[in-house]
Order: structure tokens, then sequence, then C-alpha cells
């Protein structure tokens, strides 16, 4: 279901109550530009790619959210129920704006795959920053409490008689009520948008998933709670506090249960994979309005959100089947083992991100950083390196590349 400026307030109580219902949401967002691949670097620790991120995808928007809501009916049978919306996602005019930049190549990509940006623009559902819009009510509430202070006429007389006054009007009882207020008082009194949708999930506690969710996740933090932090250990501590039970498709299709199974890890080519009959069947009922759960609409969030429901759905399944575990999957105790690994793309040697923990860093005693004149090639580094075998490489710079190597089995001594 499409959901919009114009059908969002009368679709939110459904969509508030699929929450509560569901065993798990799926999540998707497509955005107004990426950190591009080669600004990545093979050889980048969990932070150093962090810091990459930070200082460029948090200038992003992320313009369109899909969710998927599944709750099983049935373990036995294999059947459950599932519920799809793409929802369209633009600031207010005015009331907390939010400056974005965009991409020229990201927009050309949405525009590809029939993006409607008329719906976006002047359809598009407002949201709000929790922290940026609590700070921003709280000024405007004591903004005005002043101001209707300071209208108030003090008859001449004692001095200390009127510092008496002003001191019981700053202590009034309108005053006391703004400080007794919390935080969840203050947002109830005012109008958030979409936001009120993505608290709802974070405060259901409930399981999301995303595929490969990393730019996802760090999206819905900086647009519907706080600016992402510099710190990547600070922005862990974020994503633990808020989503301790997120999920990462792709890492689940990477692990060894489906090294045999599912060859590439991209959702497109997963969700092909899953529907083949190496996996159990399962039966997804659905309602006639919710067209994301059939047909194809690749790189629409709320299509891909099903498909990264689905792909959970069958993997857990599987697992199930293989264990003989007869009750709901999500609720196997190996889901654990996936919770907070958040896959790391573009990596020589690593394989995740932990949310939850340390990262587990490899030993990188055979990763070099090489000096070398400008005018050298990638044949002069190999040439350098002959008697090793060149695993890896990234360039640097003009004049440095990271390589990892090892030694040629007719090198070493035995």
């Amino acid at each position: 279901m499409d959901v919009n400026r114009d059908n969002f307030y009368d679709v939110l109580p459904e969509i508030l109550n699929d929450i509560n219902n569901a065993d798990y949401v799926a999540i998707d967002g497509e955005f107004t530009g990426i950190l591009a691949f080669d600004k990545m670097n093979y050889f980048d620790t969990p932070a150093e790619r962090y810091k990459r991120h930070y200082e460029c995808d948090r200038h992003y928007l992320m313009v369109q959210v899909g969710l998927a809501m599944v709750r099983c009916l049935n373990p036995t049978e294999n059947r459950y129920s599932l519920k799809a919306y793409n929802v369209y996602l633009f600031p207010e005019n005015e009331t907390d704006a939010f400056d974005f930049r965009s991409k020229s190549s990201s927009l050309q990509f949405l525009a590809a795959n029939r993006f409607d940006f008329v719906q976006l623009f002047l359809k598009g559902i407002p949201f709000v920053c929790r922290t940026k819009h609590l700070e921003k009510l709280k000024n405007s509430q004591l903004t005005s409490l002043t101001r209707r202070n300071n209208n108030r006429q003090i008859p001449n007389g004692n001095n200390n008689n009127n510092e008496k006054k002003s001191e019981t009007m700053t202590n009034s009882p309108k005053q006391s009520e703004i400080n007794n207020l919390s935080d969840a008082d203050l947002l109830k009194k005012s109008m958030t948008g979409f936001s009120e949708v993505i608290w709802k999930l974070q405060e259901s506690g409930k399981p999301v998933i995303g595929h490969n969710v990393h730019m996802d996740m760090l999206h819905i933090i900086n647009q519907f709670f706080t600016p992402i932090p510099p710190s990547y250990d600070e922005y862990k501590s974020i994503v633990k506090s808020l989503f301790p039970k997120l999920i990462d498709t792709k890492t689940i299709a990477s692990t060894s249960i489906f090294q045999n199974i599912i060859s590439n890890t991209a959702l497109n080519a997963v969700y092909k994979t899953i529907r083949e009959p190496s996996f159990p069947a399962c039966r997804f009922e659905t309602a006639d309005d919710f067209r994301y759960a059939s047909g194809e609409h690749e790189h629409t969030a709320g299509y891909d959100a099903t498909c990264t429901a689905v792909c959970m759905t069958k993997m857990m399944a599987y697992i199930a089947e293989k264990t003989e575990f007869k009750e709901n999957p999500i609720e196997h105790t190996l889901i654990n083992t996936f919770i907070g690994k958040l896959f790391y793309m573009r990596s020589f040697d690593l394989k995740y991100s932990d949310m939850l923990n340390d990262d587990d860093l490899p030993d990188r005693s055979c990763v070099f950083y090489v000096i070398h004149p400008q005018t050298w090639s990638t044949a002069n580094i190999r040439e350098f390196f002959s008697q090793w075998n060149l695993l890896s490489y990234d360039r640097f710079d003009l004049t440095t590349h990271i390589l990892a190597v090892s030694l040629k089995k007719d090198t070493i001594e035995t």
C-alpha cells in the first residue's frame, strides 16, 4: 500500500496495529545519495568506514521507507500474514525543516526505477527528529510563558515586593507544568508525522530486519531520533539502545548455513533463490490492496522490504526444518547469533560490523601500506611483490596502495 500525506492519518491506526501484531518488521529505504564504492577502502576498519559514512551520508535524505510486517499464523503449515507499506517522506516546508543534499546519480537511479518524484514533493509525509523537536518544543513553551509574564502589569511599589512577585511568576504553576512534562507528554501534544510510526516500531521491541541494513539504520536514527554522532562507538551505543534486535538478512545469507545454496547475496538474487525447491514452501496471506506482496517493483522501498521479509521468513523456515524446530521459526535460538551483525560491504577480511559487541578485528600482519612513485601502475606493484601472492589491494591515492599478500608455496621453507 502506498502511503502519502493524503491517506497517512487514515491508515496510521492500521499501521500501528500491524506493528503491535507482528512477529518482526522488515524495513528498507531509498535515499537522495549514498557514499560511492570508490570512496570506501577494502581495508577500512569499522570505525574508519563509519567515519566515511558520517562525513557523507548524514547530508542525504531517506525519501522513501518500506515496512513489511510478518506474523506467523501456523508454524506447522508455514503459514504467515504479510502486510507491506510504501511511504513517501519529505520535510515540512517551515516546521522542523531539513536541509539535505542530493546526488545526480542517485536521483537518476530512482528515476530509472520509476520513482514518483511528484508524489514525493507534493505528498511526502513530514517527520521530525526527536531530540531536535523536543528541544524546539521546550524552547517554544518557555518563550510563550516568558512573553505572557512580561506582558503582566506589576504595580509600582516596594522593590522587594516586586522581586517577590516576579519570583512567583517565574515559579508559576504553568512553569512547573512545563518542567514536569515528560518527553513523551510533549511529543503527544505535537504533530510528529511519520516519526510516530518509527518511534512505535522502536518502542515495540520487535525484531527489525533489513537487507544490507547499515544505511537504512543510519538514516532512521539521523532523521527520526538524533543526529548521528562522529564517534563510531557512540553510534553503536545508540543503535544498541534503540534497536537491540536488529538483524541483517545479507549477513544470514552469507553464513556457512547457506554457502552451498545462496551464491549471490544481493537482495533480488536471494529472493529468487529462496523460492527454489531447496527451501520450505511458505504461504503468505495478504490483503488485496497490498500490491507490494506480489509483482516486481525492485528498488521501491515497499517491495524491497517485502522481499526482505520473505527472505527472512524462508531462511528461518529452512533452519527450523533442518533442526526439526516445530515452533515459530523467529523464536529459534540460532537467531541470537545473527542479532546486531550488519553486513560489511567491500572488505578484504571483515564480514560484518557488530552493533552489540566489540568488533572482531582480523589479523592484518600480511597487510602493507606501500608508498611508490606516482608513475607506478598495478603491474609495477605485482612485479615488486612477485615472490608473494597478491591477495587484495586498493589504491589509497596516487602514490600509495594498501595490499594484502601471502607467501607462495614454493617460497615457504619446510
